[in-house]
């Protein structure tokens, strides 16, 4: 039973991920970069060590997601007027203005993936689903002390 759950949540996570990137391909961007735009309009303006922390990615492949997003002029990098070792990175009107219209169509495909299923049976699902994920994280967390204890 675990296995197939694993094997379940892992298919619908790359299942959506392909989905987005076939939807993102419209607005020429991938679901990398998407999902840092989405992050930046969340929270105004980050640094790229505060990026990493949200998303829960790597400095590589983060380095190249937004080189990537400031050639296409999505995103403004600025000093940190007192500390000059930070860059802020913010949205441009642009990618503003992309995000809003991805972030349309990305309900609809939301709308969509839960078509037929409504009320109590859509709220068990959430409220089971958000146990699963408090459980990964919680597993994650005890599996890092573990890593952190055993290279002392």
């Amino acid at each position: 039973m675990n296995d197939k759950t694993c094997e379940t949540i892992n298919k619908s996570a790359l299942l959506h991920k392909r989905l987005m990137n076939k939807i993102l391909e419209r607005f020429s961007l991938t679901y990398a970069q998407y999902q840092v735009l989405k992050t930046i309009k969340t929270h105004s303006s980050l640094t790229a060590k505060e990026i990493l922390v949200y998303m829960d990615t790597d400095k590589a492949t983060l380095s190249g997601v937004l080189s990537r997003l400031e050639r296409q002029n999505l995103i403004i990098r600025t000093k940190d007027p007192e500390d000059k070792r930070l860059m802020h990175i913010q949205l441009t009107e642009r990618s503003n203005m992309l995000c809003d219209q991805v972030s349309q169509v990305e309900m609809k495909c939301a709308d969509a993936l839960t078509e037929n299923i409504k009320g109590r049976e859509l709220k068990n699902f959430f409220s089971v689903f958000e146990r699963i994920l408090e459980n990964q994280q919680s597993k994650l967390e005890e599996e890092t002390k573990r890593t952190k204890e055993a290279r002392k």
